[in-house]
């Protein structure tokens, strides 16, 4: 057995949030030497966990769980213990006036609290407002003042995780010194991705300007998208052609944006400068106008076209995923049911119509997300249907 490994097998890491971050988390350490207590509040999620029963399409994600039960290196419980490593990766969301919502966070360091132990290392990757980690470390070393705090945010690609939690560099900003170098040493001996440390609060910056970012420039191409309709011409040969230039690369548009992070992370930067936000927040109200824009005309062309049934192609967040989590694409299709007969179809959610039967019901067909699965349908299915495609998928 490695140094390494006999290392690891000394330490007990507690995950509190078994979801899209915390679950692979825990898996991959559980197989890499520590022994891993995986929590969470949700009796559901707990179940499926110790059944290996799981709803994520994360590759090699199911066999590894399978293997880390097996081998008793995983354990699954709805309460904290004592462990050496505590690592929460609870969702964060937004409250009904777009601020954010850490109430999550708050409870699992809550939990937390009781099992300190001093020489603890807590760490955080759970989106947060700029000074969170900082508040935490206050809350957490009045219990206990001799613990080491960190926040190191997660930069997956869903649906490639596990392979992206060890290949991809990492950010990690310790509240002190001691923090910043104990947090790195337990990354590095799972990540071969380059471990960058920083100031606590650049570190928290970070993720939310890269997420600000990518919002940024989708709602640039959503734009565009819509003036290009306006002034009728093709936003797919428009973007082709600027995107000749050596220093231009437009996204492509789609009916909005979704998921865990694009559509909510910029928000938590605004608070950090409420006054020069601006551009971020615009950015926001965009890629939401883009939704209900994409729903009118859909309903205009149902109105021109006297048509009873339409297929909504995807209805997840993204491209070739299995998650539908704030999908701009399932709003439009939630929306539209309820004034027409519409055909859900997607290759990748359970309950939805096959493809090529749909195609021969619809009137109009509506394509919201670019899977794989439609591009290059046969001409003749599409015969005679009218077609809207906002996500240039049947190109």
């Amino acid at each position: 057995m490695s140094t390494v490994l006999q290392h690891n097998l000394k330490k007990r890491v507690c995950i509190t949030g078994l979801g899209r971050v915390g679950l692979p988390i825990a898996c991959l350490l559980a197989t890499s030497g520590y022994a891993v207590l995986g929590v969470d509040t949700d009796d559901e999620v707990v179940r499926s966990v110790q059944a290996a029963n799981l709803i994520h399409s994360e590759k090699n994600l199911q066999n590894l769980l399978i293997s880390a039960l097996r081998n008793h290196c995983l354990e699954v419980s709805k309460t904290v213990s004592p462990a050496e490593i505590h690592i929460i990766a609870v969702p964060t969301l937004l409250n009904s006036e777009n601020q954010p919502d850490i109430a999550y966070v708050h409870q699992a360091i809550e939990a937390l609290k009781p099992h300190l132990r001093s020489g603890d290392l807590i760490l955080i990757e759970s989106t947060c407002p700029i000074g969170t980690t900082d508040t935490i470390a206050k809350a957490l070393r009045s219990v206990c003042s001799d613990l080491s705090v960190a926040y190191c945010p997660e930069r997956i690609f869903p649906g490639n995780t596990l392979y992206e939690l060890v290949h991809n560099s990492r950010i990690i900003g310790g509240v002190d010194d001691t923090s910043t170098l104990q947090a790195a040493n337990f990354y590095r001996s799972f990540v071969c991705g380059e471990i960058i440390t920083a100031n606590v609060r650049v570190t928290e910056a970070v993720k939310l300007a890269e997420n600000a970012y990518r919002d940024i420039n989708i709602a640039y191409a959503n734009e565009l998208s819509m003036i290009a309709d306006r002034i009728n011409i093709d936003i797919n040969e428009l973007i082709r052609l600027a995107n000749k230039h050596p220093r231009v690369n437009i996204l492509n548009p789609g009916p909005g944006v979704g998921g865990y992070c694009i559509a909510i992370d910029p928000w938590f930067l605004v608070p950090a400068a409420p006054d020069l936000t601006v551009l971020i927040a615009k950015a926001r109200a965009v890629n939401l106008q883009k939704t209900e824009w994409v729903i009118q005309k859909v309903r205009e062309a149902i109105k021109d076209n006297n048509a009873q049934v339409i297929a909504c192609l995807g209805l997840t967040y993204k491209p070739n995923v299995s998650d539908s989590s704030a999908s701009p694409a399932l709003t439009v299709a939630e929306t539209l049911e309820k004034e027409i007969e519409v055909l859900r179809v997607d290759p990748y959610l359970p309950n939805t119509q096959p493809l090529y039967e749909a195609l021969i019901r619809a009137e109009i067909v509506v394509c919201l997300v670019a899977h794989r699965e439609f591009q290059n349908i046969p001409l003749h299915c599409l015969d005679k249907k009218i077609l809207l495609d906002f996500a240039g998928g049947l190109t």
